[in-house]
């Protein structure tokens, strides 16, 4: 196998194993084929195995408690408005285009652009909903892409299972 294919392959693996129900979705998103049936059913088997073994390690809680804990940091509840009542109405800026080089709504020192696409009005308990979902999201992406990583260097042989295992659980 060249370079490039064992680069592909490991890319495919690490796709499906960021999540088990939608690892097949994501590959295929990025570009990868659809297995077939067969393959497909192999891939799923492989994936559910590979959280299994990282769940009864306790790897998974380990790296749960750190995504939850990055989680906290990138989507802080910091960037809730203080002292809202759920039924307030909150004014949110949403950049449509964020590569957009001559849209002045992220500058420190320049006019804000306060047209109706730029901002959506909504009550502060939508906005925890949102806030909070989007925690969520990024907790299983960074949960997904730690585990989806452990994963690969056990199949690069980095790192041992039973190393990580009490004696005679392998």
């Amino acid at each position: 196998m060249d370079c490039e294919s064992v680069l592909a392959t490991s890319k495919r693996n690490f796709y499906l194993m960021l999540s088990p129900p939608d690892g097949q979705n994501i590959a295929t998103c990025r570009g990868f084929y659809p297995s077939s049936a067969d393959v497909y059913e192999e891939e799923e088997r492989d994936v559910l195995r590979s959280w299994a073994i990282l769940t009864d390690c306790g790897i998974v809680d380990s790296l749960s408690d750190a995504a939850d804990w990055m989680a906290d940091v990138m989507v802080a509840d910091e960037m809730l408005p203080p002292e809202a009542e759920d039924t307030d109405i909150v004014t949110i800026g949403i950049d449509m285009d964020p590569h957009d080089t001559d849209d002045d709504f992220y500058s420190e020192d320049g006019p804000m652009d306060f047209t109706p696409d730029h901002f959506n009005h909504l009550t502060y308990a939508d906005l925890k909903r949102i806030h909070q979902q989007i925690k969520e999201s990024t907790y299983n992406t960074l949960l997904g892409c730690m585990v989806a990583s452990v994963s690969k260097l056990l199949d690069e042989d980095l790192i041992e299972v039973k190393d990580l295992l009490p004696s005679g659980d392998v």
